[in-house]
């Protein structure tokens, strides 16, 4: 419909855009978007055959409750329900601590993999072990140029989702070049 402010698939779609994000931390927090309403934005970026990069993540409070593993898992099931295995090669997942998102806090290296370890096995639980071995998994929690060798080296960490420092070209470029799949929030 006409909903002022709103952007739909096809509009996306008309001007060249394949790829957009679901469930970021800010649009879950701010504007208090829920796991039903992101299950539908993903549902329905996938039917209009674009990329859907779902991001999940947990507080500060749950990462210090030891929660990573659960939050994660009821993110993904929330948010993917309805999504079949043949239509999650249009789906990118990008884990973003919040306590990381524009703090200069950065999950360590092996932090950031044991999350990314535990979605891949959650999604394996959800669709195989193919699906879950091809599903490309960024991290997101306040990647630069001092963190981006140490996790992206980790083997189950795909590439970034980069938020400010794709600001400064400098800082920039020296994340994307370090791999070649970065995603830009």
């Amino acid at each position: 419909g006409a909903f002022t402010g709103g952007v739909s698939p096809s509009m996306l779609k008309s001007i060249g855009i394949e790829y957009a994000l679901a469930g970021h931390s800010e649009r879950r927090t701010l504007f208090k978007e829920s796991d039903e309403y992101i299950n539908a934005q993903c549902r329905m970026l996938v039917e209009n055959d674009m990329t859907v990069v779902l991001c999940i993540g947990e507080t500060l409070e749950e990462f210090e409750k030891s929660l990573v593993d659960a939050v994660c898992e009821v993110q993904l099931k929330k948010n993917l329900a309805g999504v079949s295995a043949e239509d999650m090669s249009k789906v990118v997942i990008a884990y973003e601590p919040v306590w990381a998102i524009g703090t200069g806090k950065v999950a360590t290296p092996e932090q950031a993999q044991f999350a990314h370890a535990t979605i891949r096995t959650i999604l394996d639980k959800m669709y195989g072990a193919e699906v879950a071995d091809n599903t490309r998994i960024l991290y997101g929690g306040s990647v630069s140029p001092d963190s981006v060798d140490g996790l992206l080296a980790k083997p189950d960490i795909d590439g970034a989702l980069v938020g400010g420092a794709s600001l400064q070209a400098e800082s920039f470029g020296r994340i994307i070049n370090f791999e070649d799949i970065a995603v830009v929030a």
